[in-house]
């Protein structure tokens, strides 16, 4: 493995495993190899290898994010710092007749490259509309971008992309730009795959939502506004054609915090200054019946969470459903979701969804995916925490006070704040149902707890990229998650009903 590679820096805790624990978390460093998959043969991975040869020097693709509302939608792309102002228009037809030219907003990016953002609004639903934009002043192809019935509508949710995450398996013989290279082909590879197949499942699906760690590399020890080791993976993570059409509302992770490109490549929709690190702050959005609220829980200032879920639930006080996503699993069946710092932040957060009425928080950080029975009123005992410090230590074989480290493990169980078991169809719950993602690429896998915890309803890892489906009606919030490899369902599905 390749070391002192400064712009990988990848959170890998070394863990050993030992009997006495309650949940003994391990590391497990396998991943997806792209050549070994279904969707690499019959030519397909050779094809790719030469399509990735002509855009992975150039992150200039665009990228689509939903609008405050059903009747808007962002852009955001990459032009040359060198290039003529970019210029973007929207019309109804593909010959893109009487087009209307949009507002375009440029700003300084990275070395060499600008940053080009622009909103269309007053958009109307289950209609088709095209869009083109200037590369050094020439016009593109047409875009097809077609609204939907946001009044009973179907969106994607997946977690951690994280491109170049794959980076420890490539050959040792290698340099450290060919080793990157090869890890974000690989993973892009991958990562088109999930989106195809959620195509497939369904093509009618309105947006995706990524619970963050979009790209994998940061100069975490010298943070710089003009840090651009991480650009070709966000050419990787661009690269999926369908990108083109279907709009992504991304999390900020831990891998995006440290840098601000995630703020250059994503036009989020009423983003505040509450949260923000350098890739920015929370931000929210309205589609249909439902309010869509984003944390960047890398600042752990929770009183500035506080105050802007309050400030959105008043203005969206008509909201059917109050969806959060967050990057950190605090509930979820990972090694991370134990550290103490994510259970600190677990009970900081409880007792502000549950005060606001939030009826699902979806999140990744785990690499794992795992669905909590719906909770309600978790408790945090101060008098068994442990820090971060001592945690590393047990879970690292240090077992001198191992019976303060299981009873720090029992009591982050919650089981008193389980509503309800072994029911696949909840009415008007009390509680709030968690959801954790898996990888969507495969970039990096890790162990489930070796015990389950007791707030846990069903968890799964079974070393392959996955992906949900979420169907919102007025009544019902459902959810199905499958396998990208064969398209078979990971869990049973999940509803509930209001």
């Amino acid at each position: 493995m390749k070391k002192g590679i400064k712009y990988f820096v990848s959170i890998i805790i070394a863990v050993m495993i030992f009997s006495s624990a309650i949940n003994v978390f391990a590391i497990d460093d396998s991943w997806t190899d792209a050549t070994q998959t279904r969707q690499s043969q019959m030519g397909a991975w050779e094809n790719w290898c030469n399509e990735w040869e002509k855009i992975k020097n150039s992150p200039t693709q665009m990228s689509l994010s939903p609008g405050a509302d059903e009747t808007q939608l962002n852009f955001s792309w990459y032009s040359k710092s060198c290039d003529i102002k970019p210029n973007l228009k929207i019309s109804d037809n593909p010959k893109m007749k009487d087009a209307k030219a949009l507002q375009v907003v440029t700003a300084k990016a990275t070395e060499g490259f600008n940053s080009n953002k622009a909103t269309a609004t007053n958009l109307k639903p289950n209609t088709r509309y095209y869009y083109s934009y200037t590369i050094n002043g020439k016009w593109t192809e047409p875009e097809l971008y077609q609204t939907k019935n946001s009044k009973c509508y179907t969106f994607g949710f997946v977690g951690d992309p994280q491109i170049g995450a794959s980076w420890m398996h490539m050959p040792d013989n290698l340099t450290d730009a060919e080793i990157q290279d090869r890890a974000v082909r690989n993973d892009s590879f991958n990562w088109n795959n999930t989106i195809n197949s959620m195509i497939r499942r369904n093509s009618n699906m309105s947006f995706i939502i990524s619970a963050g760690d979009q790209i994998q590399s940061r100069d975490k020890e010298k943070p710089s506004r003009l840090y651009n080791k991480n650009e070709i993976e966000y050419a990787g993570y661009l690269s999926p054609l369908a990108l083109k059409s279907i709009p992504i509302a991304t999390t900020i992770g831990n891998h995006d915090s440290w840098s601000a490109n995630y703020s250059y490549h994503f036009n989020v929709p009423n983003q505040s200054k509450f949260g923000s690190t350098m890739a920015g702050g929370d931000y929210y959005y309205r589609y249909g019946n439902t309010l869509f609220i984003m944390l960047n829980t890398n600042n752990d200032n929770v009183d500035e969470h506080e105050k802007f879920i309050e400030s959105v639930v008043k203005l969206n006080k008509d909201a059917k459903w109050r969806i959060v996503t967050i990057h950190h699993d605090i509930y979820g069946s990972g090694q991370h979701s134990s550290t103490p710092s994510v259970v600190k932040l677990r009970y900081k957060l409880i007792p502000i969804f549950e005060e606001n009425d939030i009826d699902v928080v979806l999140s990744g950080h785990d690499h794992i995916y795992s669905r909590s029975y719906i909770l309600k009123g978790g408790r945090l005992d101060k008098d068994v925490m442990i820090s971060d410090k001592e945690y590393k230590k047990y879970v690292n074989g240090y077992k001198n006070n191992n019976k303060e480290y299981k009873k720090y493990l029992e009591s982050i169980q919650d089981e008193d704040a389980i509503e309800g078991k072994d029911l696949m169809c909840v009415t008007e719950p009390k509680g709030i149902l968690y959801i954790t993602a898996d990888s969507s690429s495969g970039s990096k896998y890790y162990d489930l707890a070796q015990n389950q915890q007791a707030y846990i309803a069903y968890r799964w890892q079974g070393n392959v990229p996955t992906y949900s489906m979420i169907d919102v009606t007025d009544r019902k919030f459902t959810i199905n998650t499958y396998r990208v490899d064969n398209n078979k369902k990971v869990d049973t599905t999940f509803t509930i009903i209001k």
